[in-house]
């Protein structure tokens, strides 16, 4: 099944260092020339049931790209469009993303929500760590202050590291607006999982740019490669 807009997406996966000894292999992974709904990635929302606040955003890819993220491996379950149903909660048995207005563009794709929180707790409930702001950008590698409306077409690169399971956990980190749709302020975000509609909230810095991110999609083999640890990344601990 092909969607109607034939999207080029992509994904690529590049370690940055291997598993040995207690420590897990860590990489990151790259999304690339997908559309995405829902993106508060300017300024992160409240967190349902929670002081807490994070950014967010749906995307989707195609067949070939499910594919290869199947490939690497990803502890993270992407619904097909018109097709996957919610199996819990007040929704069971709905389907995830219906092809309605919103979703028919993605026809035969599939999608999930991805996540950048501002900070990490311990079992105690402390904090622990703050994270830095989720990076937004242009094409140009400036950033893009806009706010991001849905149907935005987007490269987008996310931390990574490898479980005990072998599956990949993965957290926003970097998003490339490509091709923008300017945001429909009467848009509530949707939370699938939670069944309920959150009001939409809405600042970028200079960050460097990561080529990776700037690279046309290539439709390949699952391609995993070898990547420079970055400078500012503490290798001796996971990113969350």
């Amino acid at each position: 099944m092909s969607n109607s807009k034939g999207f080029n997406t992509d994904v690529v996966y590049a370690i940055t260092s291997e598993a040995k000894g207690g420590s897990l292999e860590i990489g990151n992974i790259y999304f690339k020339n997908v559309p995405v709904t829902y993106a508060q990635v300017l300024k992160a929302g409240k967190k349902y049931n929670s002081e807490d606040t994070a950014y967010q955003l749906n995307l989707f890819i195609n067949q070939e790209s499910m594919d290869k993220l199947d490939a690497i491996g990803i502890n993270k379950e992407l619904a097909e469009v018109g097709v996957t149903k919610i199996k819990k909660g007040q929704n069971r048995g709905n389907f995830k993303y219906p092809l309605d207005e919103m979703n028919s563009a993605y026809k035969g794709m599939f999608g999930a929500q991805f996540t950048r929180n501002t900070v990490k707790r311990n079992a105690e409930g402390a904090i622990t760590k703050e994270y830095t702001p989720l990076k937004v950008l242009g094409s140009d590698g400036k950033p893009f202050t806009q706010e991001v409306g849905n149907g935005s077409v987007c490269n987008i690169k996310m931390f990574a590291y490898r479980n005990s399971d072998g599956m990949l956990v993965v957290m926003l980190d970097t998003v490339v607006v490509l091709e923008h749709v300017p945001y429909n302020r009467e848009s509530e975000y949707f939370d699938e999982e939670l069944g309920i509609m959150i009001k939409m909230d809405e600042v970028a810095k200079e960050a460097p740019v990561d080529a990776e991110l700037m690279s046309p999609p290539k439709q390949s083999k699952p391609e995993v490669k070898k990547q420079e640890p970055e400078p500012d990344f503490d290798d001796s601990t996971i990113p969350f």
